[in-house]
């Protein structure tokens, strides 16, 4: 030890030292917001997809509970259910605009595509609850969810994610 202090005549900080510091700081907290802002759209997209989920399981369900038809009404940005209430009291199984009492309206951020076997965006749950059209629904999004779809078969529905590739809905 040659009895030199190492602190000697250094009182702090650099202007350079400060600099690059912040330099640093800036570029993690623009990662960190790309980051965030990425999963938030991702979030959305599966919020979207799990609700639409929800309420169609809602309307198979009272179709069933209620004995009464459920129809299901979906356009590029949003849906809604109906109860077959017109005429009363249980409806004559045709939607009828304005009659029949409507349970869920959703407007949504994300573009809604349907591919269903009868060729519209629009089908039904009977009595029993079987649905009157298959295929899929799903939410268009540039991030990349692990749900973004729903298939619709005639006893059962289920969420998954698209496969652009194939052009299906894979269920998980």
């Amino acid at each position: 030890m040659d009895g030199r202090d190492d602190m000697t005549g250094r009182e702090g900080f650099t202007l350079v030292e400060i600099l690059v510091a912040v330099v640093i700081l800036g570029i993690l907290a623009t990662m960190a917001v790309t980051s965030f802002l990425g999963l938030s759209e991702k979030y959305k997209v599966e919020t979207e997809t799990k609700q639409l989920y929800a309420d169609l399981m809602d309307a198979r369900g009272r179709a069933m509970q209620r004995n009464r038809f459920h129809f299901v009404r979906i356009t590029a940005t949003g849906y809604a259910t109906y109860d077959d209430t017109s005429p009363s009291p249980d409806g004559n199984g045709i939607y009828n605009i304005g009659l029949d009492n409507q349970v869920a309206n959703v407007t949504v951020k994300h573009t809604i595509n349907t591919v269903l076997s009868g060729g519209t965006p629009n089908f039904t749950f009977n009595r029993n609850g079987i649905a009157s059209d298959t295929g899929y629904i799903r939410f268009s999004s540039t991030a990349n969810p692990d749900y973004d779809c729903i298939t619709i078969r005639e006893t059962r529905t289920k969420t998954g994610k698209y496969d652009a590739t194939a052009g299906i809905c894979v269920e998980k």
